[in-house]
């Protein structure tokens, strides 16, 4: 490499490079202020559109649930494709307490789920467009044989969290608890 070509790129090239990496780390924790705020959305920008975004190139994010009392963490996994949809978590033998499934669709909708070749219990939150919980399914035991039954949603959902049996119950998830998310970065 060329002196003069070193030159251009300590002086030109590399301050730039500097300068958009800040600017893109800055870019994310601004995101993530904005939609993990108290107030949900400070204005900023649609936290639903830029969560379902972000989520598409991640493999495992933290989802947070406020209850009147506390919240609670899961790392979740992200379905938002048809094939992972369909896959879900079926064939797992074990989940660890703390982690879990977070299904994502285009629109709200009700939706029904069921637990086909599914070896663990679940507890199922349904989860509408404001990141609401609008209905729970708790205890849903594995399906030994077919017909498998279905698990309907009582209201139009976009998301579905599945979780450990007895998550909910210990963690006193309610109706009307809002979830959050952080997308892995």
């Amino acid at each position: 490499m060329s002196n003069r070509f070193q030159a251009i790129i300590k002086t030109r090239l590399l301050p730039i490079i500097f300068i958009s990496a800040a600017i893109l780390g800055s870019l994310q924790i601004w995101i993530a202020f904005d939609c993990m705020s108290k107030e949900g959305d400070l204005g900023l920008l649609n936290c639903t559109l830029a969560n379902g975004s972000l989520s598409i190139s991640q493999d495992e994010s933290k989802l947070f649930i406020q209850s009147e009392d506390s919240t609670s963490l899961v790392y979740v996994e992200i379905a938002d494709e048809p094939d992972e949809r369909s896959q879900g978590l079926m064939f797992r033998e074990n989940l660890e307490w703390d982690r879990g499934m977070f299904f994502v669709f285009d629109d709200e909708h009700i939706l029904s789920f069921w637990i086909k070749n599914t070896l663990i219990p679940l507890d199922m939150l349904f989860i509408d467009a404001d990141f609401r919980i609008v209905d729970i399914k708790e205890n849903v035991p594995p399906c030994k044989e077919d017909p498998c039954p279905s698990y309907p949603s009582e209201s139009p959902v976009k998301y579905v969290l599945e979780v450990n049996s007895g998550f909910v119950l210990e963690n006193n998830i309610k109706i009307d608890d809002i979830v959050s998310f952080q997308p892995q970065m």
